[in-house]
């Protein structure tokens, strides 16, 4: 639970999304496609980063999230979503790693708190594809259509956006505005 100043409280609800779902094929970032992805990541997220004292770097790769979503579902069932949640955004975005590819989840996983062959075993037999399917069908009932998408009360606010937009909404979701 988060705080908005003192008269507002806050409950974040972390649903998951994925950017590129199959069967669309992966972008190449070899290409001028991932010239096209740096030079937003240089205009957009880094300035903010720096900003914010945030540590960031641009990612390496784009891969599929169904899995990343799968072993965070794991851990939200263990009690680990939290940990688990920060150990992928910094997997990604500070350490570049694949968040595609299994081992990088059951390390993140471990880090996080998790027994890692019980989470290999749960990535390996799709235990959790049923339950992402599920949310990212009420991320889509949301109208979340891009990342980050914060909801708040029948209204989205896609991207990144200033403290005061999000204030706005929020009071505005109050008030039933």
């Amino acid at each position: 639970m988060a705080r908005l100043q003192a008269e507002h409280e806050v409950e974040i609800e972390w649903l998951p999304y994925e950017l590129r779902p199959e069967p669309a094929p992966l972008p190449d970032i070899a290409g001028p496609e991932g010239d096209r992805f740096r030079a937003n990541w240089e205009r957009g997220v880094a300035p903010l980063a720096e900003r914010f004292g945030v540590e960031m770097r641009f990612p390496p790769y784009k891969p599929r999230s169904r899995r990343a979503h799968e072993a965070a579902e794991h851990a939200r069932e263990h009690g680990d979503f939290e940990a688990m949640r920060v150990g992928l955004f910094r997997a990604f975005f500070v350490d570049n790693r694949d968040l595609g590819d299994v081992d990088v989840l059951v390390d993140v996983g471990a880090q996080a708190g998790l027994d890692p062959e019980d989470l290999r075993a749960a990535l390996e037999d799709s235990r959790y594809t049923e339950r992402v399917v599920e949310l990212e069908a009420i991320s889509g009932r949301l109208g979340v259509s891009a990342v980050p998408t914060i909801v708040i009360g029948a209204l989205a606010v896609q991207g990144v956006q200033p403290y005061e937009v999000l204030r706005q909404v929020l009071e505005r979701a109050s008030t039933g505005s």
